[in-house]
């Protein structure tokens, strides 16, 4: 079962001191960029048959992780060898008791954006482990951050149909407001190597 971490550190943390301990643990992590907003400093990707260490949170300058598993239901690769692109990793929490059928037609509503929006490369929507802060997990990989910020950010099919389930005004809203919006930097496939 794949696992993202959202790596929260310490101010002032010796971010190399960091680094080289991350470094000789499994997985694939990149510090995140200036904009994101509710995230920690570093998002981890499992690798491979591999799930988040128990050691993470032991690593020097450390003060909090937050990790979810979860259960694929839903992705696609236009391009699975990209490198050197942006990933973007989007936790949310939908309200308890929810009825089952809108969680599902606002989870089909999140998968179609990227038959909207060419920018989303590759992209992968799982359900968050039960007792976790969060229920699922949304992630998208870009080819460069512009993508993220302008297309699709700003694209009309987010706003007119994704956004209504995120607006506190509007009757369809299901999602909690309190978000995880990470992105960062990536060196090499990340979706498509946990695929």
């Amino acid at each position: 079962m794949p696992e993202t971490a959202q790596i929260y550190l310490a101010e002032g943390a010796d971010r190399t001191a960091f680094e080289a301990a991350l470094k000789t643990l499994p997985g694939l992590y990149a510090a995140n960029l200036p904009g994101c907003w509710g995230a920690g400093d570093y998002t981890w990707d499992s690798a491979p048959g591999t799930s988040a260490p128990a050691n993470l949170e032991s690593l020097p300058g450390v003060v909090r992780v937050d990790a979810v598993r979860y259960t694929p239901i839903g992705g696609g690769l236009r391009d699975p060898a990209l490198a050197q692109g942006v990933k973007r990793t989007l936790l949310l929490r939908v309200w308890p008791g929810t009825d089952t059928a809108r969680v599902e037609r606002f989870e089909q509503e999140l998968l179609q954006m990227p038959h909207y929006m060419a920018g989303i490369r590759n992209w992968s929507l799982g359900r968050c482990e039960p007792g976790s802060a969060w229920t699922h997990v949304w992630q998208q990989e870009f080819a460069d951050v512009a993508d993220l910020l302008g297309e699709y950010l700003m694209h009309p099919y987010h706003w007119a149909w994704v956004d209504r389930w995120f607006d506190s005004e509007h009757p369809d809203r299901i999602v909690d407001g309190v978000l995880s919006h990470a992105f960062c930097p990536m060196a090499g496939p990340v979706l498509a190597s946990l695929s």
